[in-house]
């Protein structure tokens, strides 16, 4: 890894541990715990296995054995490839065994965005899914190997690597490790895409997590273990891992996991399982509400329904408290950045609805020049802090200020109670169900084509995914239809959900005085063409 230019200092490492905000021992530690008190306690479960903490440690020991024998340096990235099931936590904990960096992938992505991410993380092991009839990894990961220079082991849970991980958890040999070399080293990835160009890789440390995640509990009103359940998808370490999988995991709590999102599975997850905590995107609540009033499901167990990646509309939130009789509790922050505020079970509706919540303690929030009542760009630093973005230092430094603030791009206001309301987005970002979506990224495959002049991607509005994308082209004189266009972003590796589902064309866009495309002019534009066309009407 290259220099971490935002990581704390000395100085701040003693302070937070002297006033037991970080603690002193690393995440495996707790899970070892809990698997010696309370060894038959549920772990983690998924559609596939159920793990009580004697056998998901036990695994996690069969795993970390099998990276000590690869003999790789103290720090090397191990990228897992998974969908959304135990197999992250395992190869998470394993890593954590073997001090190796751990690297969570969707495995929605695909040769862009993974060959990329692999070349930057210069990861050591790839772990793959089992091949499937409309995915094939092992090929897609062959197909890379010359440009992967740093790879030298692939693996899978099952069948498509030469090194079959289910058959390693059997093996008898055991590495239970004395955990990480300090728990203050970064060692776990979360992948986010951001308002230009590829994904990026942001570093956590083991006591960033344990702040935390200990900040989160609290906001939850917890007392004894209680079942949580992961409805977002976990494969990028954020949202639907950090708070519904190691939450639970190193407080002693169970973990059900959705691997396949559907809104009738969710409810049926959280009733079959008595789930108390639940964590989802905005996006995939509307959808469980509108199925749960319809068919009138009942919940008795669920008192919180935590949300993140994208905003709430106040009424969905109240109508969700409601419905389902639980509280609504939406949070905010950055996979880059961390997270400044959350909302807590003992805060007013009102507040829960249209805020996102009070600082956490610790926390240096700031509002654009300091008038924390007027609007500006949301900015802020607290023991969660990233250590900024791996082997990325320019990339870093434009995301935090020379003091380690992080630059949210996110425009809010503090109430007069303390709460903070985001007002809008300076990011030219768009996020689709929760899903962060580069518009360069889909800009610079689409400019590629020969009947394309110009390309921009716009988010806008929907009722159910918060946005989606539209492509805005300048045509050459035969321009492209928008399957042309879907079909060119699949063949070029980019994910489903960032191929566009609206289409507009333009004789040419409109630019501000610097000569550059307004994109504020060109989505009112847009917008326009939509209040005048008959519903549901797309181009």
């Amino acid at each position: 890894m290259t220099a971490m230019p935002m990581a704390p200092t000395q100085a701040e490492i003693d302070r937070w541990v002297a006033e037991k905000v970080w603690r002193t021992d690393s995440l495996l530690h707790a899970l070892d715990a809990h698997a010696a008190a309370d060894g038959d306690r549920l772990a983690v479960a998924d559609q596939h296995r159920r793990l009580s903490y004697r056998e998901f440690a036990d695994r996690t020991a069969a795993l970390a054995a099998w990276l000590v024998g690869l003999e790789l340096p103290a720090g090397s990235v191990v990228a897992v490839q998974s969908p959304s099931n135990a197999h992250i936590p395992l190869m998470h904990f394993a890593c954590n065994r073997a001090d190796l960096t751990f690297l969570p992938l969707s495995d929605a992505w695909r040769e862009r965005e993974i060959g990329h991410l692999l070349r930057r993380s210069e990861a050591r092991v790839v772990v793959i899914p089992p091949d499937r009839d409309d995915v094939g990894y092992s090929g897609m990961i062959a197909g890379m190997r010359a440009e992967l220079p740093d790879v030298d082991v692939v693996a899978s849970f099952g069948s498509g690597a030469a090194v079959d991980l289910d058959e390693v958890m059997l093996r008898p040999e055991r590495h239970w490790g004395t955990g990480l070399a300090s728990q203050s080293l970064p060692r776990m990835c979360m992948v986010t895409s951001g308002t230009s160009g590829f994904p990026k890789i942001s570093l956590y440390s083991d006591d960033n997590l344990w702040f935390f995640l200990s900040a989160y509990r609290q906001t939850l009103g917890a007392d004894g273990p209680e079942v949580f359940a992961g409805i977002a998808p976990a494969n990028t370490g954020s949202t639907g891992y950090i708070f519904p999988v190691l939450t639970p995991l190193l407080f002693g709590s169970s973990c059900v996991m959705l691997e396949h999102w559907n809104p009738v599975a969710a409810l049926e997850l959280l009733a079959d399982e008595a789930v108390a905590v639940a964590v989802a995107v905005p996006t995939q609540l509307i959808k469980m509400l509108d199925i749960a009033k319809r068919r009138r499901v009942d919940l008795p167990a669920l008192r919180v329904l935590s949300n993140a990646g994208a905003p709430m509309p106040p009424e969905v939130a109240a109508e969700i408290d409601s419905a389902l009789g639980c509280a609504v509790l939406p949070m905010y922050g950055a996979t880059d950045g961390g997270v400044p505020t959350m909302t807590t079970v003992a805060d007013p509706p009102e507040k829960r609805y249209r805020s996102v919540g009070r600082p956490l303690p610790h926390t240096e929030l700031r509002i654009g020049d300091g008038d924390e009542s007027q609007v500006g760009e949301i900015r802020w630093r607290n023991p969660i802090k990233t250590y900024g973005y791996l082997n990325d230092d320019e990339q870093t430094s434009a995301a935090f200020t020379s003091a380690g603030l992080y630059r949210s791009g996110d425009l809010g206001r503090v109430d007069e109670d303390g709460y903070l309301h985001i007002v809008g987005r300076a990011k030219d970002l768009i996020i689709r169900g929760g899903q962060n979506i580069s518009p360069r990224e889909i800009e610079d495959v689409v400019v590629e084509m020969a009947e394309v002049l110009e390309a921009a991607a716009l988010g806008v509005p929907d009722a159910i995914y918060g946005e989606r994308v539209c492509l805005c082209v300048v045509p050459t004189a035969e321009g492209p239809t928008l399957e042309q266009v879907a079909a060119h972003l699949r063949a070029r590796g980019l994910a489903e959900f960032m191929v566009p589902e609206r289409f507009e064309v333009f004789d040419e866009f409109p630019s501000n005085s610097g000569g550059k495309v307004s994109k504020a002019d060109l989505r009112a534009l847009v917008l326009a063409r939509a209040a005048n066309r008959p519903e549901g009407a797309v181009r």
